[in-house]
């Protein structure tokens, strides 16, 4: 029989959250169990770098992952000096996940780029090198380097994945990153395909997945707390192979029955999410991080941790 390896288990930081809060949590993450502690750097929140460098400042233990990092908001070297410090001063504990950013947002702050894909490989690979401490000459479409060595590279290299869910962005990183990060609409079906499209390009073998909670002693309760947090990110329309995937249509406008619900959200009794997180390993799911999707996301996230750990034999 084959045994089904536990994926290492994450939560997020929600962006919209003080930045104050951010050291208790930490903390209390670490203590529950979590493997991973991720945060996301939206417009107008935190910046992730400044968040990722305080939660390693407070923990010792737990992993920390900067997802998504929008590849075009930066110059790539000064983003790999800021990420090569912290991988320096704590070694083997920094991911780092690059997307194109959310399209309005770019627009907002006059980041967009007329080749999103081109841009993101092209950062990924600089990105890489550079923290590989190789001299980079580069003159791409997007990034443009001449001779660029970082000073102090580190030699915990961190992982690299991308935020990408259509065929193209999928290519894309399974030839020129360590994995994947898929968003809050990921079913078992949807880690499956994932996992071809990348081994098809010959490089990438990881899976990440974001998914939306809601536990409680309630099923129907818990189901429709998370159910317009789903809804609002298919209505995002930028998902379309996910949500088509996961039975809802190219265009999201299929019916959020429970039964997808609960295929792409960690939603209902522990029971439930336990079962979830069970089918996305089977899946091949290598991390499942954990994001609000009601009214006390805390109260899931423990719960989460004291009750959902121990049925899936953490």
């Amino acid at each position: 029989m084959t045994t089904v390896m536990t994926p290492r288990l994450g939560v997020r930081f929600e962006p919209g959250w003080a930045p104050e809060r951010l050291p208790d949590f930490a903390r209390w993450a670490e203590d529950a169990g979590f493997d991973e502690l991720w945060f996301s750097e939206d417009l107008p929140w935190a910046g992730g770098i400044a968040m990722a460098a305080t939660a390693l400042a407070v923990t010792t233990r737990i992993q920390v992952g900067i997802g998504l990092l929008p590849a075009v908001t930066r110059n790539v070297a000064t983003a790999a000096m800021e990420i090569a410090a912290l991988a320096r001063i704590s070694p083997g504990r920094l991911s780092i996940a690059l997307g194109h950013g959310i399209p309005s947002w770019m627009d907002q702050i006059g980041a967009s780029v007329p080749r999103r894909f081109a841009a993101l490989e092209e950062t990924a690979v600089a990105l890489r090198r550079l923290l590989d401490g190789e001299t980079v000459t580069m003159n791409g479409t997007h990034v443009n380097l001449d001779g660029v060595t970082l000073g102090f590279p580190p030699e915990h290299v961190p992982q690299i994945f991308l935020g990408t869910t259509g065929p193209t962005g999928l290519k894309i990183t399974g030839r020129s990153s360590d994995g994947v990060l898929l968003p809050e609409l990921a079913t078992p079906d949807a880690i499956r395909w994932a996992h071809r499209e990348m081994a098809a390009a010959g490089g990438a073998s990881e899976v990440l997945l974001l998914t939306v909670t809601s536990i409680g002693d309630d099923r129907a309760g818990a189901l429709d707390r998370v159910r317009a947090k789903v809804q609002e990110l298919i209505d995002l329309r930028v998902y379309d192979n996910l949500t088509g995937i996961a039975g809802l249509g190219a265009d999201g406008s299929g019916t959020l029955a429970d039964e997808i619900l609960q295929s792409l959200a960690v939603a209902g009794t522990v029971e439930d999410a336990a079962r979830t997180v069970t089918q996305w390993a089977e899946a091949g799911a290598d991390c499942i991080v954990i994001v609000a999707g009601d009214d006390d996301p805390e109260e899931s996230y423990r719960r989460f941790a004291t009750e959902v750990f121990p049925l899936i034999g953490r």
